[in-house]
Order: C-alpha cells, then sequence, then structure tokens
C-alpha cells in the first residue's frame, strides 16, 4: 500500500532548489526609497505652496482690515461734518481698494453715530492653482461708535492782581474762549455743562447760587463764604452750613502827611470778596455765549486763593449740589435741562473734570472775626454821606472830619453797621482811628495801628492754603474727578510743586509761557474728548 498521497492534480510541482540559486518568486525592492521621496517631496511643494499663498492672502487681508478700521474711525466722529459713507469710501479708494469695499451703514443718532464696513478681496493662488485652488478670500469688517458722556467741567481761574502783568489776563481771556468754543464745538447739546468760578482772594458765589445754597445772608454788599478748614477734606460744598463772609477791604490806607483827617474821599479799594456779576461763580452752564462774555469781562485784582477756587470748583460738581442747581435753575431759569446733574460719581456714562489755572503762589486771605462779620452795630456814627464820629472809651467822641473831641454827637447821626462800615472804608483805616482816638487830637503815628487791626481781621497765609489745596484735590480726586493744572508763568518752585501735585498726573500738568497758554487749554481739551470718547 502506498503510504504517501498521490499530489492534487492541479497544484503544481515546485523544482527541487538547486544550492546556491536565487529564490525566483522573492521581490526586488531596490529604488522604491526614491519613489517615498519623490512622494513626500511633492506633499512638501503642496504643503508650501498652500503656505505662500496663506500669507499673501493674510497679508491682503490685514492691509484691507486696518484701512476699513481707519476709515470707520474718522466716519464715527462726530466732528465729521462730510456724509461717513462717503469717508469710508474715500479712505479705500486711496489705498487702491475700492473694487473690495461692500456694504456701508451707518447709524446716526443725537449724541450717537455708528459706521459698519464691509470688504472682500480676491488674492489670485500661486502654488495652490495646481490643486485645483484658483484663488482665496481676503475678508474684512469693521465697526466703530463714537456717542457723547456727559461731561462736568469746573473751569477754576486765577483773577489776581498778578495777572494783569505781561499781558496775562488778555492771554487768559483768548486761551478761555478757545477752550470753551472746542469743547461745544465737541459735545452734541445737553451733554455739556461748565462752571466758570473765577478767584482771587475769595470767591464770590453771587446772590442766586449762594441762595440756592442755603447761605443766610448777614448783608448785600457780596457773596463770598468763610468756610472751615474740614470744608477742603470733602468735595462737598460745605460740612457745616455756610457762613457769609464780611465784606471789608483788608488792603492798606494811603494817608496824607500828618494823617487821615476826613472819611470824605474814602472808597473801597480792594474788597475781599470781589463785587460785580461779572465776577460771580457762573454755575453749570450750558451756553457758549454766556461763558465766553464772562470770560471775556473778567478783571484782575487781589490776592491769590487757589485753594478757594478749587473747593468751589470741585463743589459744584459734587451730586449733593443737585438739589440747589434745581433752586438755582427754577430762580433763573438758567442751567435747565440738566435733570438730574451733576451726576453722580463713577458712573460710565459721565465724567467730572476741574481745570486750574493759576499764574502764581497762594498767597494770603482775610477772615472778619466775630462780631465784626455779624450784623451787629459798630461804634461809628455818620451825618449825612461823611461826616463820621467815632466813640471813645471815654465816653466822647473823636470826629474825623476835623479831628477833634467832641462831647456828643449829633443826634440826627446815624450808627453804622459793621458791614455797613466797612464798605465805606477799609478796616485798616477804620483801625487808625480805633488807636488814635485814644489820644488827644489823634495824633497817634499809624504804625501803631496794626495791634487793634489784627484784634478784627483773621488771616490764612501760604503754608495753610497749600495744605488745604492738597486736600481738596487730593478729595476730587478719590471721587474721580480728573484734575488738569496750568501754571502761567509761574517760577515759585512751591507753586509748581502745589499745581503738580494737585493735578490727576503729571501729564495732566502743565507749565506755559506766553503765548503757550492757548496751547496748554487747546491740549486739554483734546484729553477731555479722548478720555469721553473711551469711557
Amino acid at each position: 500500500m502506498n503510504r504517501h498521497p498521490a499530489p492534487h492534480r492541479n497544484r503544481p510541482q515546485r523544482p527541487p532548489r538547486q544550492e546556491g540559486a536565487p529564490d525566483t518568486l522573492g521581490r526586488d525592492e531596490s529604488g522604491s526609497i526614491i519613489v517615498f521621496s519623490l512622494f513626500v517631496m511633492v506633499i512638501m511643494l503642496m504643503i508650501g505652496g498652500l503656505g505662500v499663498d496663506i500669507m499673501r492672502t493674510e497679508a491682503r487681508r490685514t492691509e484691507l482690515q486696518a484701512t476699513l478700521d481707519r476709515a470707520v474711525l474718522a466716519a464715527a466722529d462726530l466732528q465729521q461734518t462730510r456724509d461717513p459713507e462717503t469717508v469710508v469710501r474715500d479712505y479705500v479708494a486711496k489705498a487702491g481698494m475700492s473694487d473690495s469695499l461692500g456694504a456701508v451703514e451707518v447709524v446716526q443718532a443725537l449724541n450717537m453715530r455708528t459706521v459698519r464696513a464691509e470688504a472682500r478681496s480676491t488674492v489670485p493662488t500661486m502654488m495652490l492653482k495646481f490643486a485645483g485652488m484658483t484663488s482665496l478670500a481676503a475678508p474684512a469688517a469693521a465697526s466703530a461708535t463714537e456717542s457723547v458722556n456727559d461731561i462736568e467741567i469746573g473751569l477754576v481761574l486765577d483773577v489776581s492782581g498778578s495777572m494783569n502783568s505781561n499781558n496775562r489776563l488778555p492771554r487768559l481771556k483768548t486761551a478761555g474762549a478757545e477752550f470753551i468754543d472746542t469743547m461745544f464745538n465737541t459735545v452734541e447739546p445737553g451733554h455739556l455743562a461748565i462752571s466758570l468760578v473765577p478767584y482771587s482772594t475769595q470767591v464770590n458765589l453771587g446772590l442766586d447760587l449762594a441762595t440756592a445754597l442755603g447761605m443766610p445772608r448777614l448783608h448785600n454788599f457780596s457773596y463770598c463764604a468763610d468756610l472751615p478748614a474740614t470744608a477742603y477734606l470733602t468735595t462737598v460744598a460745605s460740612p457745616l452750613p455756610l457762613v457769609q463772609a464780611g465784606h471789608f477791604d483788608s488792603s492798606g490806607y494811603s494817608p496824607s502827611s500828618g494823617g487821615i483827617s476826613s472819611y470824605a474821599n474814602m472808597r473801597m479799594r480792594s474788597s475781599t470778596c470781589r463785587t460785580g456779576n461779572g465776577f460771580e461763580v457762573l454755575p453749570w452752564s450750558t451756553s457758549r455765549t454766556a461763558l465766553k462774555n464772562r470770560i471775556a469781562g473778567l478783571s484782575a485784582e487781589g490776592w491769590t486763593s487757589i485753594e478757594m477756587g478749587v473747593n468751589w470748583g470741585a463743589a459744584l460738581l459734587d451730586p449733593t449740589v443737585r438739589t440747589a442747581l434745581n433752586q438755582f435753575s427754577a430762580v433763573t431759569g438758567l442751567a435747565s435741562g440738566l435733570t438730574g446733574w451733576p451726576r453722580d460719581f463713577g458712573i460710565s456714562q459721565g465724567m467730572k473734570v476741574l481745570v486750574v489755572m493759576t499764574d502764581g503762589a497762594n498767597t494770603v486771605n482775610y477772615r472778619l472775626k466775630s462780631p465784626y462779620r455779624e450784623n451787629g452795630l459798630s461804634d461809628v456814627w455818620v451825618l449825612g454821606s461823611n461826616d463820621y464820629y467815632v466813640k471813645r472809651l471815654t465816653g466822647d467822641y473823636f470826629r474825623a472830619s476835623d479831628r477833634t473831641i467832641v462831647a456828643t454827637r449829633p443826634a440826627l447821626a446815624t450808627r453804622l453797621r459793621w458791614n455797613e462800615l466797612f464798605a465805606r472804608m477799609t478796616v485798616r483805616e477804620h483801625a487808625h482811628h480805633l488807636r488814635a482816638m485814644q489820644f488827644d487830637q489823634g495824633t497817634a503815628a499809624f504804625d501803631t495801628t496794626f495791634a487793634t487791626w489784627t484784634s478784627i481781621v483773621e488771616t490764612d497765609w501760604t503754608i495753610t492754603k497749600d495744605t488745604r489745596l492738597s486736600q481738596i484735590c487730593s478729595a476730587a480726586k478719590a471721587k474721580g474727578v480728573v484734575i488738569f493744572t496750568i501754571g502761567f508763568e509761574i517760577n515759585e518752585p512751591g507753586a509748581m510743586e502745589a499745581m503738580a501735585g494737585c493735578a490727576s498726573s503729571p501729564s495732566h500738568f502743565y507749565r506755559v509761557e506766553g503765548l503757550q497758554i492757548a496751547s496748554a487749554f487747546t491740549s486739554i481739551a483734546t484729553q477731555i474728548n479722548a478720555l469721553r470718547l473711551i469711557q
């Protein structure tokens, strides 16, 4: 029996392999790496081509986007008088991309303008076209909105006597008027209010504002307030009830040789609280004309009290005076349409700014002591218009007109109240006679009068005033008020330090000479507008 199965009839038989002969059924793989390398190279070329084409497309898109951004920003500017769509198309045309610009949309409101634009550019491909992609798209879109926030400005201007030097006051008037124009040209009506606060020795609030702020009246000659030291620690108008300042002249007198023989020609020469509507605070004004007219009418006289100007500038930005604004508007008809002003501190819909200008250091201010500030009776009687009688400690009277001592005064003579007396003569003139009447014929030397004068008047000097300036500036900045300061031809290191310290930052302080003051106000107006746009 055959133990080996017969081969399958259809299965080929493999011939026996001779020793040393190659396997004729194996595959020859020599050169296969070349094929793979060519395949990788093609892929690399395609990827490289894709990168080149994408970079060219992105460069085009970036250029188109930058042009579109500039165009819509310029068109959205509320000061732009040209048609916004025309502005956008002009920008794109000048960049040589007119064919790429698509739709331009403009949304216009009273205090807002939004401009949107779309563009699309087609970039031919260099390498991807071999893969069937003949071009790539470079789209761009841009949108810009400019809206008007409410702006409250306290414009605090130095009109002390030194402003008469070197043509400073006329230059200030020109610069101030340009500042007013710039702000009103920039901000839509109903969104801007400016309080003009002129200051020298004191700040005259004016009858209407003083009444609205609840200041009791002791006299009707002027309307300044004697503020306590605590008033400079807060932007609130006064942490205590306002006290009307006495109306008086703190300056010296000009006696003839031999002394003052008569009060007949005495006149107020430099009232501590300056009088006249043109020197009063103009609060919350929405009138370009009223502000410019008030600035044009300013005159220079008196000492320098920067801290008082800043205090009232800040107080008129404080929301606690909202009731006073309403009362002021109801009486005067001014500042109407400002419902809810001053706005609360820290809201995004508005901003509060102080612009403070001075031409020198703080100097001095004076206050009448009690009871001379009150409406009490003085020690002086007058007959007619200028025949004065001063009661002596001995019970008789010194008659100023002929410098004689008389036993009694005329029955028809009228006793003056202190505010009436100091509206007729300076404190020093009165003090001289108070001192002189103790001697026969009133011949006391003039330099012996100051002890009596200082018993009537209190004085604040530079150190105290600079401390209060620093305090009120800090209080305002803590509330978010932006403070710009201008030192107009100031040379005193202390004054520059005080004004720089008051400003919101070193870049908010301007030291200028001559005509540079106009550039300072222009720069400040530009910065205010820029701050308004980013809020």
